[in-house]
C-alpha cells in the first residue's frame, strides 16, 4: 500500500496536501523536480456517463463502469493526480500532464495493466473530444 500521508480527504476537491509532496520529472534527480506545497487541493476524478435524455439519466445514471474500474479514492492513484492536476494548472499542456499521470502511478506500484488503461482511457478521451471539435469540410 502506498503511503498516503502526505494528503488527506477534504477541502473543496476533494483533497488537500498536509505536507510538500516533490516529484522528480524524467527520473529521479533529473534536476527538474515539481514540488506542491502544502495545503494544495486536488481532485482524484473518474469520468461519470451522461446520458442527454433526462428520462434515461435516471434509468441508467448508475451504470457507472469507469468507477467501478477505478476508484477516485484509490490510494495507488492519488500522487498521480495531484501531479496531474498542478501541471494542468501552472498551465503545462495535456499531454505532457497526463504522461506524468501514468509515470506516477507507476511509481506507487499501481497495477500496470490499470495503469495503462486508464492512460489509454484518457487520451482517448482527449482524442474523441478533439474529434468531436473540428470543423466538417
Amino acid at each position: 500500500m502506498p503511503d498516503v500521508s502526505w494528503c488527506i480527504k477534504g477541502g473543496s476537491r476533494g483533497y488537500v496536501t498536509t505536507r510538500p509532496l516533490e516529484w522528480w520529472i524524467g527520473k529521479y534527480e533529473s534536476g527538474w523536480r515539481l514540488t506542491v506545497a502544502e495545503g494544495r487541493q486536488f481532485e482524484s476524478s473518474v469520468p461519470e456517463l451522461k446520458y442527454k435524455k433526462r428520462w434515461l439519466q435516471s434509468l441508467l445514471g448508475w451504470f457507472q463502469p469507469f468507477t467501478w474500474f477505478l476508484s477516485p479514492d484509490d490510494p495507488f492513484f492519488l500522487k498521480s493526480a495531484c501531479i496531474h492536476d498542478v501541471l494542468l494548472e501552472d498551465g503545462y499542456r495535456v499531454a505532457f500532464a497526463d504522461s506524468q499521470w501514468f509515470e506516477a502511478a507507476l511509481s506507487e506500484d499501481a497495477d500496470p495493466l490499470k495503469s495503462r488503461l486508464a492512460y489509454l482511457a484518457m487520451r482517448m478521451r482527449r482524442f474523441w473530444r478533439w474529434a468531436k471539435s473540428r470543423p466538417r469540410s
